[in-house]
Formats: C-alpha cells, sequence, structure tokens
C-alpha cells in the first residue's frame, strides 16, 4: 500500500443523499458521516489533496444542501458535475491524474454516482480505492440502508480495490480505530 499522501474524493455528501423524506437519518449512515469527517478533518490538516463532486440540482437555480460537517472549504476542489459518474466533469480526471497518493473514495449515493463513478475509473484505467465503511447511501426500496450498501458493496468490489477502515486508520491517520 502506497503511504503518499492520498487524494480524498468526497461523492454527493449533500442533504439529500443521506435524509429521506421522513427525515430520520439512517443509523449506518450517521457513522459514515462521522468516518468521512474524520477523513476530511485529517486530510485538511496534514495537506491531502481533497476534492469534492455534486451532482447539479435538477432545476436550474436550485441547490443542494451540503452536510454540514462535510461542507467543502474554500481551498477545496468543488465538482459540479451534469451526469452520475464524478468523471462527467471534464476536469475531475485532471485532478486525479495529478494525485502522487492513492485515491480514497468515499460519500454517498452508493449504487448509484458511486458505482458509476467505478465504473468509469475502470473504463478510464484510473485507480482509486473504495472506502466501504466511509460510504452511504438512501435505502432502494424494497432494501432498507445496510442492505442497499450490501448490494452496491458486491458489485464494487468486483472492479475495484477496497480498503477497509482499520486499513485506513493505520496508514493514513496513524492510529487504530474500530470499524
Amino acid at each position: 500500500m502506497n503511504s503518499a499522501a492520498p487524494c480524498l474524493i468526497l461523492l454527493d455528501c449533500q442533504m439529500d443523499q443521506v435524509q429521506p423524506p421522513d427525515g430520520a437519518i439512517d443509523p449506518d449512515n450517521k457513522a459514515v458521516i462521522e468516518r468521512i469527517s474524520t477523513l476530511l478533518q485529517h486530510a485538511r490538516s496534514h495537506g491531502w489533496t481533497v476534492c469534492h463532486s455534486q451532482q447539479a440540482p435538477d432545476a436550474p437555480g436550485a441547490a443542494r444542501s451540503p452536510i454540514k460537517a462535510l461542507r467543502p472549504s474554500t481551498r477545496e476542489a468543488v465538482f459540479v458535475r451534469p451526469g452520475l459518474s464524478a468523471f462527467s466533469d471534464p476536469y475531475f480526471h485532471q485532478v486525479l491524474a495529478r494525485a502522487t497518493g492513492p485515491c480514497l473514495l468515499t460519500g454517498f449515493s452508493a449504487p448509484f454516482a458511486m458505482l458509476a463513478t467505478v465504473f468509469d475509473a475502470q473504463t478510464r484505467g484510473q485507480e482509486l480505492s473504495i472506502v466501504p465503511e466511509a460510504v452511504g447511501s438512501l435505502a432502494v426500496e424494497p432494501r432498507n440502508v445496510p442492505e442497499t450498501r450490501a448490494m452496491a458493496f458486491d458489485l464494487m468490489a468486483r472492479i475495484l480495490p477496497a480498503v477497509d477502515w482499520k486499513t485506513v486508520s493505520r496508514t493514513w491517520l496513524g492510529e487504530t480505530v474500530g470499524a
């Protein structure tokens, strides 16, 4: 495993990706927000490249509210993309091409934008590592949140390597953290 500073990618870290219409955020997604927040704070304090990829709102002039703890800073690249994949923004791949360390993919929309991004990375020969414990999703009926995540990871793990939270903690955060 490369110990150079990673590039941290936050995909679809907006409230509409974690808060269903009933307003109750699933406990699994709360844990994902905490893990991504831990990574983001570490990345910022250690000079990692951080980029945020957000799907453009459906209506012109509409805004998608970021998750407060994961809000982009003014120094971080924000890509507002027209399609599902992060690579649908024409400049996203340029940031990844300049990365000297591994690219860690985190965020939400696991069965949709996350999977589309994974497929595009594979097609482009772009190395990404997904951090399963730092990826969340809304439930896709008839599945609940854990079942939706499991389904998405079953597909993604066949395409890209996964880096578990303990390895991320030990390799880049310098600590031992439980999943």
